[in-house]
């Protein structure tokens, strides 16, 4: 909020601003790219059947056939190891649920426990 108070235009060099044109190119390019999300969000607010909050939560929780395109994560997340095998290891120092918690097993993975 403060920048928007004190907006100073973007400068080539110090004392020296981009022209007019220049910025305003650049205004219409980042409204072009963000209008879009406010005027969905209140088209499906609009379209949407029930009272505020009925309407509110039916655009906010997702579908019941959200999710991967390919299936394969349609399952019961059971198997961490097979699914860490295919997609990787965000967080290294995770404890498995099934238990494979030992540096040994990690490193077969070119993982290091923290």
């Amino acid at each position: 909020m403060y920048r928007m108070i004190e907006y100073k235009p973007p400068e080539i060099t110090k004392g020296n601003p981009y022209p007019e044109f220049a910025q305003a190119i650049g205004w219409a390019l980042t409204a072009f790219v963000l209008c879009p999300i406010p005027l969905t969000f209140i088209y499906k607010f609009v379209r949407a059947k029930g009272g505020f909050v009925d309407r509110l939560r039916e655009i906010t929780t997702p579908q019941s056939d959200w999710g991967p395109n390919d299936g394969t994560m349609k399952q019961n997340l059971t198997n961490t190891l097979a699914l860490e095998q295919k997609y990787g290891l965000d967080n290294n120092g995770a404890v498995h649920e099934n238990g494979l918690d030992n540096p040994k097993a990690l490193n077969g993975y070119g993982l290091t426990r923290m």
